[in-house]
């Protein structure tokens, strides 16, 4: 579990680091363009597709760290409850939730990719699997990081 554990832990660095970077690009990307449009009154065709398909890329890729740092939002009714046990299996039950939902977003991220990867995109000329790739892969890591965290939450709960 501990290999599995670390794989996790390094998936979602990885993401944060990429997300981080594409965050960067999309601030220059978003300063030059509106340099150009404004100050030398000439605009960059494809600047407009190219921030949203970053925008995109770094809510997948954000969420993975979001998840695996349990910084998410989350409305958490039961805090109140001290028993550990429960505290645990609400846990567990809350990451296959989150599993559920994840797996459903791969599955649907790959229908996308099947259907509408051979497109273009009008302006970038680039094809459309370089976006809808990102719901695929951004649901499977997404998947695997709520599994970890859910055998952790129920492996870590005290024995009754």
């Amino acid at each position: 579990m501990n290999a599995i554990r670390a794989f996790a832990k390094g998936l979602s660095a990885a993401c944060d680091h990429a997300a981080g970077w594409l965050l960067a690009i999309l601030v220059v990307l978003n300063g030059v363009s509106v340099y150009m449009r404004y100050v030398a009154v000439d605009s960059i065709s494809w600047s407009e597709e190219a921030i949203r398909y970053i925008a995109i890329w770094i809510t997948f890729l954000g969420s993975v760290a979001a998840s695996w740092a349990d910084e998410h939002l989350d409305m958490n009714l039961f805090g109140e409850i001290e028993n550990a046990t429960f505290q645990a299996w609400h846990k567990t039950l809350l990451h296959l939730l989150n599993v559920v939902f994840c797996v459903v977003l791969t599955w649907q991220g790959l229908i996308y990719c099947q259907l509408n990867g051979a497109q273009t995109a009008p302006t970038t000329g680039l094809p459309m699997i370089w976006i809808y790739s990102s719901i695929a892969l951004g649901g499977a890591a997404l998947t695997f990081i709520h599994l970890v965290k859910a055998a952790d939450s129920l492996l870590s709960r005290p024995r009754a």
